[in-house]
């Protein structure tokens, strides 16, 4: 296994054992990230909403939500390629109860979103790694993909973050000393089901 070098410093690191529990309903799994790349694109768009003032910034979110939309085609063309339809969407426990702790507006939402993206980043590396002994999901073209994902993910983790630090400054890093602390103790509770978070 090859060593998971985060985006950011979670305080809680998942468990190995966490993906066999993930892939043991492949076709839930892949439901369930079509459903968080349709909602990541979706969060990109609304976000760069409050930067019609930053142009850079605008453009970056534009890209970022291209991004998750290409990403939300190919999962549901995945799902297509074996044979599983996609499963109604049953919401994000996880997303869920952080946007539940937040109060700082614009900031806390694009730390939540940079959280969001690096817990991605971290479980995808971890099914990337187990992938090759799951019979649904262990072909060279599934790993690639799962590879990319989590490459993504990280580069998203880090630009919501940037951004936050750009609009905030020190205020950005305080937060997220608060937002880390939360975020561990949010992901700890949580049952492990068949999907990423």
């Amino acid at each position: 296994m090859t060593e998971f070098r985060p985006p950011m410093a979670l305080r809680a690191s998942t468990p190995t054992a966490w993906a066999e529990a993930a892939t043991a309903d492949p076709a839930a799994l892949l439901s369930d990230h079509a459903h968080c790349e349709k909602k990541a694109a979706l969060n990109a768009l609304s976000l760069s909403q409050s930067f019609a003032d930053a142009p850079r910034a605008s453009v970056l979110l534009a890209r970022l939500a291209e991004e998750e939309l290409n990403h939300y085609r190919r999962v549901l063309e995945a799902l297509q390629g074996f044979g599983w339809a996609l499963r109604p969407d049953l919401g994000n426990p996880y997303a869920q109860a952080l946007h539940k702790l937040a109060s700082k507006g614009l900031l806390d939402r694009l730390l939540i979103a940079a959280l969001i993206e690096a817990r991605s980043c971290e479980r995808l590396w971890l099914l990337e790694q187990a992938g090759s002994t799951q019979a649904e999901l262990g072909s060279a073209g599934w790993l690639a993909f799962l590879l990319e994902l989590e490459r993504c993910e990280a580069g998203h983790a880090v630009a919501y973050r940037s951004l936050a630090e750009e609009r905030f400054g020190a205020q950005a890093e305080a937060r997220l000393e608060w937002w880390l602390d939360r975020e561990s103790e949010v992901i700890q509770t949580l049952p492990w089901r068949s999907a990423v978070h």
